[in-house]
This record gives C-alpha cells, sequence and structure tokens, in this order.
C-alpha cells in the first residue's frame, strides 16, 4: 500500500507564491514507483491480483439505462436526441440488439428505412440467426412492400424461435399482402398461440377472416382487439364495414362512431 503526505507544509505566505511545485498537498504519494505513474494509474491496480476486465465491461443496467433516457426524449418530442443517445451506445457497445432494435424502430418512425434496414443489417452480418433482429427487418421490408424479402427473414428467425409470436403474425401478413390470404391465415392463427393478448394479432386475424369471407370469426375477432385495445380505432372501422355488409345498419354506424371517437383521442 503507497504511504501518502498527510499534512501540508506551514512555510508561509512568501513561499506559497511560488507555485504549486513547492508545496507538497495532501494525498500526494511520499514515493513513487518505477513502474507506475501515481496520478494515472487506479487504485484498483494496489490491490493484489489481476484488475477483472468485467469492470470496465457496460452492465445490463447500463444498456437499460440507454433505453429508458431514449425512451424520456421521444416522450418529450426530442427524438433526434434519442437517435444520437442510442447511436452513440450503439458505436461503443455494438453487440447489444436491444439498442439497435430501438434505434431501427426510431429511425423507421421517422421515414428513414434505409438507415434502419442497414443497422439491423449491420447487426445480422455480425451473428446471422439472431431472431429478434430478423423479425424486425423482415417486418420493416414487409412494410414496404419487398415481401418476398420479408418472408425468407421470417421464416429463417422461426427455425431458431418457433414460439416467436411476431415472427408468425409479421409471415402472415407478408403472405396476405401477396394476395395469399388462405396461405396466410394459419401463421396469424399460430400468433394467436402464441401470443393470445396481442391487440395486432387479433385485429389482423379478424382481418384475415374478412378477407377470407368468414364474417362471423372476423366480427368475434374484431370484438377482441377492441377489448384488447379500446383506442384502436381500426377494429371499430373494419367492424363498421363488415356489419354494413351483414346489412345490420344501426350497429354498423354505432362502430364508425366508436372509431372517430378512437381517433380523436
Amino acid at each position: 500500500m503507497r504511504r501518502l503526505y498527510t499534512s501540508r507544509s506551514d512555510a508561509g505566505e512568501a513561499q506559497a507564491l511560488e507555485g504549486f511545485d513547492a508545496d507538497r498537498l495532501e494525498g500526494d504519494p511520499l514515493f513513487t514507483s518505477k513502474e507506475e505513474g501515481p496520478s494515472l494509474r487506479p487504485y484498483a491496480a494496489d490491490l493484489p491480483g489481476r484488475v477483472s476486465d468485467d469492470l470496465h465491461r457496460p452492465t445490463r443496467s447500463e444498456d437499460d439505462q440507454v433505453l429508458r433516457r431514449a425512451n424520456e426524449l421521444e416522450s418529450l418530442g426530442r427524438r433526434l436526441d434519442a437517435v444520437l443517445v442510442l447511436r452513440q451506445a450503439l458505436i461503443e457497445r455494438p453487440g447489444v440488439v436491444n439498442v439497435r432494435l430501438r434505434l431501427a424502430q426510431l429511425l423507421a418512425t421517422q421515414a428513414e428505412t434505409d438507415e434502419a434496414l442497414e443497422i439491423l443489417t449491420a447487426g445480422l452480418e455480425a451473428d446471422p440467426k439472431p431472431a429478434p433482429l430478423l423479425v424486425a427487418r423482415g417486418a420493416l421490408l414487409g412494410s414496404l412492400n419487398r415481401h418476398r424479402e420479408a418472408e425468407d427473414d421470417l421464416r429463417l428467425a422461426l427455425t431458431t424461435a418457433p414460439e416467436d409470436h411476431t415472427a408468425h403474425l409479421q409471415l402472415g401478413l407478408a403472405l396476405i399482402r401477396r394476395g395469399l390470404v388462405h396461405e396466410g391465415l394459419p401463421s396469424l392463427q399460430r400468433a394467436e398461440r402464441f401470443g393470445p393478448e396481442d391487440p395486432d394479432v387479433a385485429f389482423h386475424l379478424g382481418e384475415a377472416y374478412y378477407h377470407a369471407g368468414d364474417l362471423e370469426t372476423a366480427r368475434a375477432q374484431l370484438h377482441r382487439a377492441t377489448e384488447l385495445r379500446p383506442n384502436d380505432a381500426r377494429p371499430y372501422k373494419l367492424l363498421g364495414r363488415l356489419l354494413d355488409r351483414l346489412g345490420r345498419t344501426d350497429e354498423a354506424m354505432a362502430m364508425h362512431r366508436r372509431a372517430r371517437d378512437a381517433s380523436a383521442r
């Protein structure tokens, strides 16, 4: 253990004016080792044994703090600042999947879809089979009408995460958007099996049944979607159209009103 100087010299005012080098300050080493600079070497280095590199690695809580900070900034309408926070975190720790996913999501909401795809693809180049990145890229490709590419990503994701309900949901949507409703419907049914409380699954399943001509099953699914997420206007709108087709005009009008109310919130 190093011994430190613990009392200041009482040499008077004249010497004090000569500069900081004249007096040793409290905490200065009494002697220095030839192999260390006392002002630079951390105190942990004085402990016996090797200091673990883990002390310098970021913890999961640090990544969680970055995500919380980004969410706070977004909630304040400062999306650009949120993006900057996530970009910096990703530069420092490129292997953190959650930060990469959040950054891609924020970029996509700002119509920066090309950069969002680059962010996701860079993560996949480092590790080609992380299901969350494949699902996110598949969903983004699907939203850009690149349905065959989306389907490839989502099928690959399901090889490693067969119970990922979001992957099943996005695969079903990719197929339906290609006009393959009956092929996409089983994927949506599997999404419901693995994610029964997801309101997006309920809505899109109701939508698929609607386009398949099974109006009663569609109506039940859409009602469930309204229960799971009462402020979503989409199921009310589709219920209004469905009830119009069934000739239930008064009920249809009520659903259209509820859709307007939900949109206004």
